[in-house]
């Protein structure tokens, strides 16, 4: 048994078993040469501690059944950590550590991980990019060089390699269209470098595989520069190519990093180009996308034969015969605040949907959009007078009617089948109906009033029914199967959508959804509903294309016309069409110029005279504020009279409802004729 006992007071002492006496002597005295300080290794000592190698090779030569192998390794394991430190030692090995080579090597101490073989004059290995330490070991005589069979020999007797083959000295080979001879372990070729090298365009260097550092270079692209490289290991070969930090851009030009366009859709952007994701801004800055980080508004669409596309963004078809919730935030609970129901209301025998009924049930009040009216009742008992009509306001944008409730929900209604549900980001993922759940997740869109998960638009959609008297529809009817002999018409009107006038849309909105919308609608084939059905399906994709900011006049005189001078009086030219417009003249309802609406709509737009500065969107006049009209589940000329669900009497007066009763009356009737 062998103790270490040098150990300090207080320190655990190193306990090992020695396998016999001769090995515990033996270690003994050959370990001692790690401290001497005439030895071998006396000139890394002050670098490199060799007392902990010296008690480790006490213990490992000691208990190794070959205790000169495992004295040679210690000794090897010390002299690579001074290596390591950048002192080097030789003549360690002289006495029990000897090394014998084969006949044709010798024995060095420093030999490299990039070792001389003829391989490495035509072709490049990684080890040659690893700047390690030296190592002791057995290499080729200085001006010899390995060959593919192991065997040293000199240079002009190398053989070359080239996609994994090996080429003999001397043999002749077709590179890249170019006559090349094996010779001193690599290619001589037909055509010089300097000749080659004036075919690199675009910035390129040539790069001609010369020596044994060769690298393999390969082109990254932008968009693509930093994903890792998986073949730089493959052998080198010469031609064009970026130099090093730079890469190829679309058009096969150099250029650094950061100087890349960005890409978006399949198309490319300059640099400081901006375009619009949602309500955010994106900036090419340096080949990346810098984006603001606001909240957006979401959006959710029914239109025609029931196309739908929800908040997240998927598209189904489902047209039932019953009343459905199209977006609540009830969601199972019994607290909820509001519910928008949709309804289609068929105009012939095959059922084609031709409008669409909405009730929109808030606070104490049902507000319904129907027949192109929108009108309001009350749905409980309450002592208060009147509608609350401060809880929404409506407004005339374009072909379509627009109500915006305080809650922060916002429906757009073309009067006909397309109604369109704006929330609020605080409606994030807290609504539930045919619209889904409005979580960013369209995976998990088509769960049912029963929170479980649907496997179809139809199981999804019946689960929406508002009353269960009403039954399940059980198949899905498309028009372009009832009506095949429509699908040629419809399918040559459609292609609208993947023509050029919307070419600059395309990569930013995929068209297909909308164009299997289109056809199905045009398929329908009572012939006033056909027609209004193709237009609404084209009037959406162009709708979505202008919220991504491609505006796109695609109507023309015989393709869904908009005749905007019915509003115009003789003489006037106050109206005009704008395919992505919005309000930018003083109204009766919002007496500031521009009211600010979320979506930018198609229609008729009034710039108002001085004369008649107000537009009154119930007439879709231009009028002085006096004249401007009211509404009261019906239009109310300026001065005209009605009574309210109290009972009261109510005139209009500038555009807003006064009521009053008993004396209060005389007052108004004053005020009236004041302002007349």
């Amino acid at each position: 048994m062998g103790t270490d006992g040098s150990c300090n007071r207080g320190e655990p002492s190193i306990i090992f078993e020695c396998i016999n006496f001769l090995s515990e002597k033996f270690a003994e005295k050959h370990c001692e040469i790690f401290l001497e300080s005439d030895g071998p290794f006396a000139s890394c000592h002050p670098i490199v501690n060799a007392k902990p190698y010296y008690e480790e090779c006490k213990r490992y030569t000691c208990t190794c059944e070959n205790s000169e192998d495992c004295l040679c390794t210690i000794f090897s394991n010390y002299v690579k950590a001074c290596a390591e430190k950048e002192v080097y030692m030789v003549g360690w090995r002289t006495g029990l550590c000897d090394s014998s080579c084969p006949s044709d090597l010798v024995f060095k101490y420093n030999i490299k991980a990039c070792n001389k073989t003829c391989r490495l004059l035509s072709e490049r290995y990684r080890s040659c990019d690893i700047e390690d330490v030296p190592f002791d070991g057995c290499t080729c005589p200085d001006g010899m060089y390995q060959n593919n069979e192991g065997n040293c020999v000199p240079k002009s007797q190398c053989d070359c390699y080239i996609n994994g083959k090996v080429m003999q000295p001397g043999k002749l080979i077709n590179i890249n269209n170019n006559r090349c001879i094996c010779r001193d372990g690599n290619f001589l070729c037909q055509t010089p470098i300097s000749s080659t090298q004036q075919n690199c365009s675009g910035g390129a260097e040539y790069v001609d595989c010369q020596g044994p550092r060769a690298r393999r270079r390969v082109d990254s692209k932008c968009g693509a520069w930093n994903m890792p490289g998986f073949d730089e290991n493959l052998p080198c070969e010469a031609g064009c190519y970026c130099p090093v930090g730079m890469v190829r851009n679309s058009k096969g030009n150099c250029v650094f990093p950061e100087d890349c366009p960005c890409s978006f859709g399949g198309w490319e952007y300059e640099q400081g180009s901006v375009t619009t994701v949602g309500c955010n801004n994106c900036t090419c800055v340096k080949g990346s996308w810098s984006c603001t980080q606001n909240k957006c508004q979401t959006v959710c669409h029914i239109y025609g034969e029931g196309h739908v596309r929800t908040f997240d963004g998927k598209s189904y078809s489902f047209d039932g015969l019953c009343q459905y919730s199209f977006v609540e935030d009830y969601c199972g609970r019994e607290n909820g605040t509001f519910r928008i129901l949709t309804e289609s209301v068929p105009c012939c025998e095959d059922g084609l949907t031709c409008s669409r009924k909405i009730i929109v049930a808030f606070q104490d009040q049902n507000v319904v959009l129907h027949d192109g009216k929108v009108t309001a009742s009350k749905i409980t008992e309450s002592k208060d007078c009147g509608l609350s009509e401060n809880t929404y306001s409506v407004h005339t944008v374009g072909l379509y009617l627009i109500l915006k409730f305080l809650n922060g929900i916002t429906i757009i209604w073309d009067k006909n089948t397309r109604v369109s549900a704006i929330l609020d980001p605080r409606w994030n993922g807290k609504v539930c109906g045919l619209c889904g759940n409005n979580n960013g997740d369209l995976k998990d869109d088509f769960i049912t009033r029963h929170s479980s998960e649907a496997i179809g638009a139809l199981e999804f959609g019946n689960s929406w029914k508002t009353s269960q008297k009403c039954a399940d529809t059980l198949t899905q009817n498309f028009p372009c199967d009832s009506n095949p002999y429509c699908k040629a018409w419809a399918v040559q009107k459609c292609e609208i959508i993947r023509d050029s006038i919307f070419k600059e849309c395309h990569h930013k909105v995929d068209p297909e959804a909308y164009l299997e919308a289109c056809i199905e609608e045009a398929c329908s084939c009572d012939t006033e509903g056909k027609y209004l059905g193709f237009c609404t399906a084209v009037a959406m994709y162009a709708e979505a294309c202008s919220a991504v900011g491609v505006c796109v006049t695609w109507r023309k005189p015989d393709l869904c016309p908009v005749f905007c001078d019915y509003y115009n009086g003789p003489g006037e030219c106050s109206w005009r069409y704008e395919p992505c417009g919005t309000v930018t003249t003083k109204t009766c309802r919002d007496r500031v110029i521009g009211q600010k609406f979320s979506a930018v709509l198609e229609g008729c737009y009034a710039k108002c005279p001085e004369s008649a500065p107000y537009l009154d969107e119930n007439l879709m006049k231009c009028v002085r504020l006096s004249e401007c009209s009211c509404f009261y589940n019906d239009i109310i000329p300026a001065g005209g009279m009605i009574q309210d669900n109290c009972g009261r009497t109510c005139y209009c007066i500038a555009g807003e409802l006064e009521c009053s009763s008993g004396e209060s009356l005389l007052f108004t009737l004053i005020k009236l004729g004041k302002v007349r």
